[in-house]
């Protein structure tokens, strides 16, 4: 299991075997390594000199022999973070080089699907307009609902929804910070609208759930006018 987790590091099979190896025997001269991974020694050595740049393992003399030894671990996590700070950059830039106006879709499917929305929305970093109804949110959620929702609070995202007037005996309003029914002229559907930042997804609340996914910043520009149309017209609810 360790050598897997290795792997996923950036160790080469190679570096992950020598690695164990090391914390196995504890400081040891390059026989007893040999011995263990059954390596010819070019291999060895080629392997602890990667780890020893990786400053993951050391090497001292001792009367002209030569002794490794593994080393404290966190810096993987340093070199996690020198990672994460590197895309990071690379999105800002790739970013910058986009067309200002361009449209992206996507469809996806079932309850990952809509956990793959919630995500967007965490990224995003921008109030949710939602127009429709919450249907089987929650339960599409299941154990993982306050896992999200502690997210999304942490991002400061706020929820705004108009509902449809048959879903009004629904419980758990808990999750808007403002909501109100649509005219009662608008009949029940299975879609739901959300709207957040560049995004707009159009939910179909069947079995299994479709969403439209649009990233176009105009679209969802349009999509905030019309929301803030149809909630001059809308009754408060009392949440």
């Amino acid at each position: 299991m360790l050598k897997k987790h290795l792997l996923q590091l950036n160790f080469t099979s190679n570096q992950a075997d020598i690695y164990v190896a090391l914390l196995e025997l504890g400081q040891t001269k390059i026989g007893p390594l040999l011995q263990k991974t059954g390596f010819h020694r070019n291999i060895a050595y080629r392997a602890l000199d990667d780890l020893i740049s990786r400053k993951l393992v050391t090497k001292i003399t001792k009367r002209g022999v030569a002794y490794f030894h593994a080393l404290d671990p966190h810096p993987l996590l340093d070199e996690l973070q020198q990672q994460e700070d590197v895309a990071k950059l690379a999105i800002k830039e790739i970013t910058s080089k986009k067309q200002v106006s361009y449209s992206e879709s996507l469809v996806l499917s079932g309850r990952e699907g809509i956990r793959d929305v919630v995500e967007m929305i965490i990224r995003e970093g921008a109030d949710v307009y939602l127009i429709g109804s919450i249907m089987n949110l929650p339960r599409a959620l299941g154990k993982e609902r306050d896992y999200f929702q502690k997210r999304i609070e942490k991002r400061g995202i706020k929820h705004f929804a108009l509902l449809q007037p048959h879903i009004q005996n629904e419980p758990d309003f808990s999750i808007f910070a403002d909501a109100r029914y649509l005219p009662n002229n608008f009949p029940p559907s299975p879609l739901v609208i959300w709207i957040f930042g560049n995004v707009v997804a159009h939910v179909l609340w069947e079995e299994p759930e479709t969403i439209f996914v649009i990233r176009n910043k105009k679209l969802a520009e349009n999509y905030r006018q019309y929301f803030q149309i149809l909630w001059k017209q809308s009754d408060k609810i009392d949440l």
